[in-house]
C-alpha cells in the first residue's frame, strides 16, 4: 500500500513554513509521499476541495484542518488528523462566527458554515488539540497552544 500523507497549513501559513517542513521530513523518514496542498485565503474552502487515492492520509491545521474534513467528506481516505481544529461543532455560536468573520470575512465562513457536515468518509480520525487550547482531543499536546511546534510533531509523528 503507497503512503500518501496530505498537509494543509493553518490560517494565512504555507506549506514551506519551517514546522510543516519538518513535519513533512518526519512523515518522508516513515515511508510516506508528501504532498503539501496551500490554501488560497481569499477563496471559498469548497472551491479548493480536491480528489484523493483512497489509502491517503490527510492533515490539517486550525482553519486547514476544515478543509482536510470537506475533503474526507467528499473521499474516503484512510486517515483524517484534525490538528487544533477550528471547532466544527461550535462554527455557529455567535461570538466565534464573528471572531471568524472578522478574521476571514463573511463569505469565507458562510461558505464553511453551509458546506461542512457531521461526518466524513475516513476510515480513521484523530483529533489533537495542546494543551492550552482547552478542547478535548484523542491527543493532548503538553505545554502547547494553537501552534504546530515540535512537542505536536513527535504526536503527530506517532500516530503516522
Amino acid at each position: 500500500m503507497k503512503k500518501i500523507l496530505y498537509i494543509m497549513p493553518g490560517w494565512e501559513e504555507k506549506c514551506n513554513y519551517k514546522p510543516y517542513q519538518l513535519l513533512a521530513n518526519v512523515a518522508k523518514k516513515n515511508g510516506y509521499e508528501v504532498i503539501h496542498k496551500n490554501i488560497d485565503w481569499k477563496k471559498p474552502l469548497s472551491s479548493q476541495i480536491f480528489s484523493i487515492p483512497h489509502e491517503a492520509v490527510l492533515f490539517g491545521f486550525s482553519l486547514g484542518a476544515i478543509l482536510a474534513w470537506l475533503v474526507a467528506q467528499k473521499n474516503p481516505c484512510r486517515h483524517l488528523i484534525l490538528a487544533s481544529m477550528t471547532p466544527r461543532h461550535n462554527i455557529t455560536d455567535p461570538i466565534i462566527k464573528k471572531t471568524l468573520i472578522d478574521l476571514a470575512g463573511k463569505r469565507f465562513v458562510e461558505d464553511v458554515i453551509t458546506h461542512l457536515k457531521s461526518t466524513h468518509q475516513a476510515k480513521k480520525q484523530t483529533i489533537i488539540y495542546g494543551d492550552r487550547e482547552e478542547e478535548t482531543a484523542d491527543i493532548i499536546v503538553p505545554k502547547t497552544g494553537h501552534r504546530l511546534n515540535n512537542n505536536y510533531i513527535a504526536e503527530i509523528a506517532k500516530i503516522l
